[in-house]
């Protein structure tokens, strides 16, 4: 089990409870009796072993994990966390975590790099606008009445527009990388904002230029969002058996080769992850890092 950057990484182990090719995993920061959001349903499993990554796990809370085996029922619990929670403001992509940015605070009056939190940062964020919580509800004029018929549900939560400022030409790329896919990303900010983590669908991304001299990479981001719920499917990537991080490890193929293991035993994540660390197959965040695929 470890702790990388703003995701938990559960190693999931049924070994000894027979012969299980699949589980179940949920997270609860209640307790662990539940209730449980359900992470994963029929997630694979070698050698009744996995690695997840849990890329949307809340920050500053401890964390209850519970999985069941396919076949056997057999069930897996650990308690984890919690993860700091940071001083940044994050903007993920649940299905491409690879993608996400944090997003540093400066004292707006203080200028781009003094004030911030980190020397410089790339990502800035500028904060939230107003929120429209818009009601589900029609009035229908009725005749020979005062009053019309109102037909009602469930109020909306919520929309609004958020605002972050980017200042190298790489950051304007990463950004482009976030929000390309189109789909629902996940807010995460502290807890002194009162906002709790919320699944937000962007609108149209508006990009100006912070100053006449174009040539300068300096940009503001204006995004429009309505919450969402929790998208469905896997997160892009698996860990310990990717490309991206053969090449982080191994410098040239022969150092690969030097290992002595097979390419089924790369396949398996016994290269990457020998035996007795992060051990098996999972599904992981990290495109650019050690645990994905989207390098």
């Amino acid at each position: 089990m470890a702790i990388q950057d703003s995701y938990m990484i559960i190693t999931v182990s049924f070994a000894g409870g027979g012969v299980d090719t699949a589980y179940t995993l949920g997270r609860s920061t209640v307790g662990p009796a539940g209730p449980f959001v359900i992470l994963g349903e029929n997630l694979p499993l070698l050698g009744e072993r996995a690695v997840f990554v849990d890329t949307t796990a809340p920050l500053g809370v401890p964390l209850y994990y519970t999985g069941f085996g396919k076949e056997t029922g057999s069930a897996f619990n650990v308690v984890l966390g919690p993860i700091e929670a940071t001083t940044s403001a994050w903007l993920k992509d649940p299905l491409r975590p690879w993608a996400d940015i944090e997003l540093d605070f400066c004292d707006t009056t203080a200028g781009h790099s003094s004030g911030c939190t980190t020397p410089d940062p790339a990502f800035i964020w500028g904060g939230l606008g107003d929120q429209k919580w818009n009601d589900d509800a029609g009035l229908f004029t009725v005749l020979d009445s005062e009053a019309p018929a109102d037909v009602w549900a469930r109020r909306k939560f919520a929309d609004g527009t958020m605002r972050f400022f980017t200042r190298t030409l790489d950051a304007i790329d990463r950004v482009y990388d976030l929000f390309t896919a189109g789909g629902p990303l996940l807010l995460q900010l502290p807890p002194e904002y009162g906002w709790h983590d919320r699944f937000i669908q962007p609108g149209q991304v508006t990009q100006e230029y912070g100053s006449r001299d174009q040539r300068r990479p300096l940009r503001s981001w204006t995004v429009p969002f309505t919450v969402v719920d929790r998208p469905l499917g896997p997160a892009q990537g698996t860990a310990c058996a990717n490309w991206c991080a053969v090449q982080e490890s191994f410098s040239t193929f022969g150092d690969m080769t030097a290992t002595g293991m097979t390419w089924l035993d790369l396949l398996e994540g016994d290269v990457l992850c020998p035996p007795g660390a992060v051990d098996g197959f999972g599904i992981g965040p990290f495109g650019d890092g050690p645990f994905g695929d989207g390098g």
